[in-house]
């Protein structure tokens, strides 16, 4: 018997990631800028270890067993706290989801929302997670041109005009692959387009605690004034990854659908990482932890565009963000993007090819993604000295 498979669920892009991950397992020597992984060392792990002890050893039981779907009832609380005092936010009306990381996420809006056909617009490149979840709904994934300063406005408004659209999805903060951050110009701008053609905004926002240079900029949901921005966060990059805890805010309606449909679908996630993630914020200042956060991930940041700066062809970009983990890299349209990338691999130096990360009608362009959180700062320098003398290699002076 042969089984078919719906084309929607085989429309994905090449996973280049993967490629660099398995090419580099056990290479002696291999620096990778390929893993989006937090940074090691701003993990605090003693106090998740300590925290997971209080947690299991205090009320076993209220782990053992089945608990509430919503989720762990002080993580939302100490959630909704930071939200409203922190970021702003008017919380009348909004309802929040407790999630299996902000990555659930990004499959339950779209199951939830979307029809057959219907489009989302995002920027040309982004997160490779985002772009398979619309595509396996049957929605059109729809790559919108961006700048300095993220998404165009006329852009977008130029693809909104087909009245196909669903919403809008979007990192304004420190961008994945791009590390590109939204002016707040600009997000207004994209506000009043959503409101014209009735489009809600997905606010994708994982990396905005960590901004280590530059003044905060505010979130579309801090000014949400018609009610249709989602906004997702997460512990993940801030805390641990492997913790798996993100959240979801919007309108209370949404967020009741969404909830009914992850009961139905992924049921209750483990309470006892919800616990864990509670009793670390109860237990430290949050605010100072983050600080060290950001200072880890500035001083690899700085490393890597500093070797740039000093070493890098004249002729290639390298964005330089103000926060969050990537930066983007590109290269003259005349260089032949396979050869560079595998000039790189075979010096034991792994960078994505921007093909990863493009959105439906987007080339496989000339960039490439480059995360400086995983490698040491010894590493960092040696990989962008490397990668330096292969751009005045293939690229000149």
């Amino acid at each position: 018997m042969s089984f078919s498979l719906p084309e929607r669920v085989t429309l994905k892009g090449p996973n280049f990631i993967r490629e660099v991950f398995e090419r580099g397992v056990g290479v002696p020597g291999f620096i990778s800028f390929g893993i989006g992984n937090p940074a090691p060392e701003a993990i605090p792990v003693q106090i998740i270890e300590e925290a997971f002890d209080k947690v299991v050893h205090d009320n076993p039981m209220s782990l053992l067993q089945y608990g509430p779907m919503q989720g762990d009832s002080r993580l939302a609380e100490l959630t909704l706290q930071r939200l409203e005092k922190v970021h702003h936010m008017n919380l009348d009306g909004q309802g929040l989801i407790i999630s299996n990381g902000a990555g659930q996420l990004l499959g339950l809006v779209p199951i939830t929302v979307l029809e057959p056909g219907d489009e989302v617009y995002m920027d040309d490149y982004t997160f490779t997670s985002a772009i398979n979840s619309v595509r396996n709904m049957g929605g059109k994934a729809v790559g919108i041109k961006t700048d300095a300063d993220g998404m165009i406005p006329e852009a977008l408004e130029k693809a909104a005009q087909s009245g196909k659209g669903k919403y809008i999805y979007l990192i304004p903060n420190f961008q994945n692959p791009t590390g590109i951050t939204m002016s707040l110009e600009r997000r207004k701008a994209i506000y009043d387009i959503a409101s014209k053609y009735d489009l809600f905004i997905y606010e994708d926002d994982p990396y905005g605690e960590i901004r280590f240079s530059g003044e905060s900029i505010p979130s579309f949901k801090s000014f949400d004034h018609e009610n249709r921005v989602l906004y997702a966060g997460s512990y993940s990059k801030t805390l641990s990854a492997g913790l798996r805890v993100g959240f979801l805010l919007g309108p209370e309606d949404v967020i009741t659908a969404i909830q009914a449909l992850k009961n139905n679908t992924a049921g209750q996630m483990p309470l006892v990482t919800q616990k864990v993630v509670a009793h670390v914020l109860d237990t430290i200042d949050y605010d100072a932890h983050l600080d060290n956060v950001r200072a880890v991930y500035k001083e690899k940041c700085d490393a890597m565009l500093s070797v740039f700066r000093e070493k890098g062809s004249s002729k290639v970009h390298l964005t330089e963000p103000t926060g969050g983990m990537f930066a983007w890299m590109t290269v003259p349209e005349s260089v032949d993007v396979e050869a560079f990338f595998e000039a790189a691999m075979e010096r034991n130096v792994g960078i994505i090819k921007c093909g990863a990360f493009a959105a439906d009608g987007v080339g496989e362009g000339h960039s490439f993604r480059l995360s400086y959180t995983v490698p040491t700062i010894d590493e960092i320098k040696t990989g962008m000295d490397i990668l330096c003398a292969l751009t005045k290699e293939f690229c000149g002076e």
